[in-house]
């Protein structure tokens, strides 16, 4: 049974309290991978140019580290039903709702707050699947395993609300704590549809992101570069010196009279020194020199020492930070980039388990009962590893050889998507025009493997 209004404005008050408590502490992390990161100290009195330096300073390392993960997470595919068995769910549910481009956003919110949401609600034209980042939506689950938040809450605006639970969506306009107006919106799922989009797997409920635990790290390379922009400016360049010029006695004219400003103080010799001048003196005693420059060597080796310490700590390859790796060949670029694939699997495991769990419910609104209950169907994640084509034919020469099917062997191909491989093995079964790779791997193929079948396409 749907809330009242006034049931519905209530609990949506009491929600927004502890979801601003929340949101505040996610939009720090959102800030620091923005650039908008902690400056260096500076005192009250520091001159305009320091403060420059500093603001300078700011260096979004944080959004390179979140870039390295987000770019290998890709999802092509759901399950493995043709079309023609039952509603095209890929097609109304995934791409109608333009989910290949969305989910890189989804992504990128979920690695930098720790976790966001998907929300699912049927619509005019069949399901409604919209992203939406943990600093606009609060959910309450009475059990971090419970599958389903019992209700939740979106801020679409500043005095404009959307309240869910399993009976409706809640709209509400105007202030939580006065008299606001509510319109409900029946969806009859039986479930509040938000699926929690997690970074990784927390058994209490608190699901940490890749910002939160390096900002300290972030901070000192901010530090660091500071200190090497101050370095540069003020030491890097050599500071001269002169010894034997009065410089507390005023100047004086040709008449022997003080030389004053326009307040009438006494002015006083400034020596200034610029690169296209030479510095003289009248006086046969007086002395020039230069102080050594400061060696810039250390400072750069400092910062780049807290650099490799946020790659280490976020499994990030240091060449992705310091772009030291150069003419490297696929195995090696492999070896190097292992960690962070390491982590990109365990990424697409708990990812996953949101999309499927979110397709499986748009099923549900789309009326094909057998697809919303099944739970052995996946999501398939494009194939981003570093592996050379040569690398991988001469792989797949040898599984076939073995016996192993045609499909599997397509999937290995780097940067074809479930379509591109369907498309393939249809072309193939129809006898279609096909490249050098399937000849190669049905030559390779020996008794008793019996050998993949491919007609000669038609010369026209």
């Amino acid at each position: 049974m749907a809330l009242s209004a006034a049931a519905a404005s209530r609990q949506a008050s009491d929600l927004q309290k502890l979801a601003g408590i929340e949101w505040a502490r996610l939009r720090r992390f959102s800030r620091y991978v923005r650039g908008r990161q902690t400056p260096p100290w500076l005192p009250d009195s520091a001159e305009t140019e320091y403060r420059e330096i500093a603001r300078k300073s700011a260096s979004n390392w944080l959004d390179l580290v979140v870039r390295a993960t987000a770019q290998g997470l890709h999802v092509d595919g759901y399950g493995d039903r043709a079309p023609d068995e039952g509603s095209d769910l890929w097609a109304m549910a995934w791409q109608a709702n333009s989910m290949d481009a969305n989910q890189h956003a989804l992504h990128r919110a979920v690695l930098t707050l720790g976790y966001s949401y998907l929300i699912v609600l049927p619509s005019d034209d069949g399901v409604s699947m919209r992203p939406e980042a943990a600093t606009n939506l609060f959910a309450v689950y009475d059990d971090p395993f419970d599958e389903w938040p019992r209700v939740a809450i979106r801020q679409v605006a500043k005095n404009r609300f959307e309240f869910y639970d399993n009976e409706a969506v809640y709209t509400i306009v105007g202030n939580l704590s006065g008299n606001p107006t509510v319109t409900e919106a029946p969806h009859g799922l039986g479930v509040c549809p938000v699926v929690k989009m997690q970074n990784q797997l927390d058994l209490l409920g608190e699901p940490m992101g890749e910002i939160e635990p390096v900002i300290p790290i972030q901070d000192r390379i901010v530090d660091a570069t500071f200190t090497l922009q101050m370095v540069a400016k003020y030491g890097a360049f050599p500071q001269r010196w002169i010894a034997g010029i009065d410089t507390t006695q005023p100047l004086r004219d040709a008449d022997g009279e003080v030389v004053t400003d326009d307040s009438g103080n006494a002015t006083y010799p400034q020596i200034k020194a610029y690169v296209d001048h030479i510095l003289t003196a009248s006086d046969a005693d007086t002395k020039f020199g230069q102080f050594a420059a400061a060696d810039l060597r250390q400072y750069v080796e400092a910062l780049e020492a807290h650099i490799r310490h946020l790659a280490a700590i976020t499994q990030t390859p240091p060449h992705y930070l310091l772009g030291s790796l150069v003419n490297l060949s696929a195995e090696a670029l492999a070896a190097a980039e292992s960690g962070l694939m390491r982590k990109i699997r365990d990424r697409r495991e708990t990812l996953g388990e949101g999309y499927e769990q979110a397709m499986r419910l748009a099923a549900l609104i789309l009326g094909d009962e057998e697809a919303a209950a099944d739970e052995s169907s996946q999501i398939h994640w494009q194939d981003v590893e570093s592996r050379s084509l040569a690398q991988v034919a001469d792989a797949m020469v040898k599984l076939a050889t073995v016996g192993v099917p045609l499909q599997m062997l397509l999937d290995m191909i780097p940067g074809w998507s479930k379509q591109d491989v369907d498309k393939a093995t249809d072309l193939i079964e129809r006898g279609g025009p096909i490249d050098r790779l399937i000849d190669e791997l049905n030559a390779s193929q020996t008794s008793p493997t019996p050998p993949v079948t491919v007609s000669e396409p038609a010369v026209v």
